[in-house]
């Protein structure tokens, strides 16, 4: 069993943290109360893509500031912008407030993104058990979607019974325990005792993850790739259920479900080496998404929700999978700064695609969106996994 203190305690503190700040009161009704103040489909995924923008343009120097700095001081950054961001959403009213407040949500999980994997990984190591890291990243993942799941429910029922915002003025007191947690982590030293700051050694870390490490390029790229797919999923699925015409006490019931599928698997997703090689994997990421987001743009109905759920299941299997391919990949010294570049593209790809498909629900349809989606995303990460061809099998 382990510990809750000294660099051991760092590991169930941070599935504490993880939890926290995935314990999202108003997530399952987020889109419906943007609707509420006056938000169209589109301006919703322009926000959108202006918050993974703005993750984008701080991703890079957040995990440089996490290797510099310490990654106790990144998370404990962004838990307190965190904070702020969801006091600004409380009072938000329209486009403008809530795009101010999702600038500063933002700024919070560009902190956050990435830190919390390169301290789990380093304090597994500080212990010796860095072979055990998939393992805890599955679990961590789990933590967090265990903890959005059980937050749908609770969060469905305020919605239903004291109004949309309830829900967000109900994240406030969450927002504040994390800051709390955050504030008792150990720090962990990384391989390296000196660290090079500046920008020119973002510049150097840059040119070795995008331009010098092939195979670690590529799994950055399929991991943007997936990464915008289960983003883009989980924008889309709410105006899907309203489509559907499920009240909000069903949509909290759904997206609990959604969110337990991927916690189940992604809590036993490292025995999925056992049986599958890294190749393997990725076709089924690949393909899962594809026919998940096909099936819903296809049939549009009560039972294409299955489809929503194949993609949820896609997602349990890539967040720890493809973050273990980035991780054995990168340098400790550099991987909070990795992890970030990784973020970064993800992010990137979700700031182009989500107000594009956004437009298309608005002058279209959402089932129309829903199937583009499956093509792009299927064409994108084929692509990428013919440019990594015969480089899986050395991650």
């Amino acid at each position: 069993m382990l510990s809750w203190s000294g660099v051991e305690g760092n590991i169930p503190k941070l599935f504490s943290l993880q939890a926290c700040k995935w314990f999202l009161l108003y997530m399952p009704i987020i889109a419906l109360f943007y609707m509420e103040n006056g938000l169209s489909v589109g301006q919703i995924m322009l926000v959108q893509g202006i918050y993974s923008f703005t993750i984008a343009l701080s991703e890079v120097p957040s995990g440089y500031f996490a290797d510099s700095i310490g990654r106790r001081n990144s998370l404990i950054t962004g838990m307190l912008l965190n904070l702020l961001g969801i006091i600004l959403l409380s009072q938000a009213t329209g486009f403008f407030s809530i795009t101010s407040s999702a600038i500063v949500i933002g700024l919070g999980s560009s902190f956050i993104s990435g830190t919390n994997s390169a301290l789990l990984y380093d304090s597994l190591a500080k212990i010796k058990q860095s072979d055990a890291y998939l393992k805890h990243q599955g679990r961590l993942y789990s933590a967090g979607t265990f903890a959005e799941a059980a937050a749908a429910l609770l969060g469905g029922w305020m919605a239903q019974y004291a109004g949309y915002r309830s829900t967000v003025y109900g994240q406030i007191a969450i927002a504040v325990v994390g800051v709390w947690i955050a504030w008792s982590l150990v720090e962990v030293g990384s391989e390296k005792k000196t660290i090079k700051r500046g920008w020119a050694n973002i510049r150097s870390i840059l040119q070795y993850a995008i331009l010098e490490n092939e195979r670690l390029r590529w799994f950055i790229v399929l991991s943007a790739v997936m990464g915008s797919a289960t983003l883009t999923a989980a924008w889309f699925t709410q105006p899907f259920l309203s489509d559907q015409l499920f009240s909000d006490g069903w949509i909290g019931v759904i997206w609990s479900a959604l969110n337990l599928t991927v916690a189940i698997i992604s809590f036993e997703t490292y025995r999925i080496y056992t049986v599958m090689s890294n190749r393997q994997i990725s076709l089924m990421l690949v393909l899962g998404i594809a026919v998940g987001f096909a099936g819903v743009g296809l049939f549009y109905t009560h039972w294409s929700l299955g489809f929503i759920f194949l993609i949820y299941m896609m997602r349990g299997v890539a967040s720890p999978v493809l973050l273990d391919f980035v991780n054995k990949a990168t340098p400790s010294d550099m991987r909070a700064t990795v992890l970030s570049v990784r973020g970064l593209i993800i992010r990137v790809v979700f700031a182009v695609v989500a107000p594009f498909l956004g437009w298309l629900s608005d002058v279209y349809s959402v089932q129309q969106a829903f199937l583009l989606a499956g093509v792009l995303f299927f064409v994108m990460g084929a692509v990428t996994i013919f440019m990594l061809r015969n480089r899986f099998e050395s991650a």
